[in-house]
């Protein structure tokens, strides 16, 4: 009950700091079934055949190993293996973390990095078979351990970079540096990156070219936002695009946040949640196809009064749909699941 109420509270003062009361906006959110184990914050997720994997995490006590599988069609969470449940996922042999990444790529799911709440940090990684249910560790990533980096999967290749962690001997820094694995071979390469040193970032896939923008450096958020095109070559897989505060996109750098969600539908991204000072609680929507192949954004239905604004929470697409869970509101973890549609007028009595 106490928890209850102090979530009510949470989201009863964050509507006073909307830039936008949302009222003539489009999209609207959706409340789906909650996820099924232990409530929790700095998850990681990927998905696989239309199944979202969610596990590790935070509860305010422990770190976590479970994870718990989604299915969109049904609207239901796979169990504990203890319950038997034939489709259970195995829990994450790796040591318990939080602010890991995970990606999918080649079919596969793929969890590492991270921070054990005290003093390590980690640089291991683990791959996941959904075929066998088993998880084998691989080859640690070679940029050293970190937290709160960003990763992605395209094709057979995943991508991990950026993040908070070791740089010459301490472990106390952001970072800026990206790493290739090839999934068929287990091979790490050096990628660089030309934005700025960042945590809490994020990224996401649209047609097999990435867009990695939001997260903070030094304390401010950063603006910038590049395209990475894994076919082109070089220094020239990386583009900068438009800064998310520049005057030609006219937003006044609400877009600018770190530990947001972010999914993608219908060959756009959408970036919801995260905190620039202040939990967010304004969604926003980038076409890649506008301005000559900057993109642009538009602002879509806030999170809804029912929703907690929140950061640290995961988002992940399924079957072309988005959804944003679990998640921190001011120190609350939470094991909420929310859907976004787009294209629907907001709907105050759905929930």
């Amino acid at each position: 009950m106490r928890q209850r109420l102090l979530l009510g509270i949470i989201a009863t003062l964050t509507i006073f700091t909307s830039c936008s009361s949302g009222d003539d906006l489009d999209g609207n959110w959706i409340k789906r079934s909650s996820y099924d184990g232990r409530v929790r914050s700095n998850a990681v997720c990927f998905v696989i055949d239309n199944e979202a994997y969610v596990g590790t995490g935070y509860d305010g006590d422990d770190r976590l190993i479970d994870f718990r599988k989604y299915n969109g069609e049904l609207d239901s969470w796979s169990a504990s293996p203890s319950t038997g449940d034939s489709d259970a996922v195995p829990s994450f042999p790796g040591e318990a973390r939080q602010s890991a990444v995970g990606f999918a790529a080649g079919g596969k799911g793929y969890v590492g990095t991270g921070f054990d709440g005290d003093v390590t940090r980690f640089a291991d990684f683990w791959e996941y078979n959904p075929a066998t249910k088993t998880w084998t560790q691989i080859a640690d990533l070679p940029g050293g351990a970190r937290q709160e980096a960003i990763g992605f999967g395209i094709g057979d290749m995943g991508y991990v970079g950026t993040g908070y962690g070791f740089l010459d001997g301490d472990d106390k820094n952001e970072l800026k540096d990206f790493w290739q694995l090839n999934t068929t071979t287990g091979e790490w390469t050096n990628l660089g990156f030309s934005g700025e040193k960042l945590r809490g970032g994020s990224a996401f896939v649209i047609d097999n070219k990435a867009y990695v923008c939001l997260g903070r450096s030094n304390g401010v958020a950063v603006n910038d936002l590049y395209s990475f095109d894994p076919t082109l070559e070089g220094d020239s897989k990386w583009t900068r695009l438009t800064d998310l505060d520049d005057d030609d996109i006219n937003k006044d750098g609400d877009i600018l946040r770190y530990n947001a969600v972010t999914f993608v539908m219908d060959g756009k991204g959408y970036v919801a949640g995260g905190s620039n000072g202040f939990l967010k609680r304004d969604v926003w929507e980038f076409d890649p196809t506008k301005r000559n192949g900057q993109g642009d954004w538009d602002e879509k239905t806030e999170l809804e009064d029912e929703v907690a604004s929140r950061e640290y929470a995961v988002g992940f697409t399924v079957n072309n749909r988005g959804y944003m869970a679990t998640g921190s509101a001011s120190g609350v973890r939470l094991d909420d699941v929310w859907e976004f549609d787009p294209n629907m007028e907001e709907d105050d009595e759905d929930n």
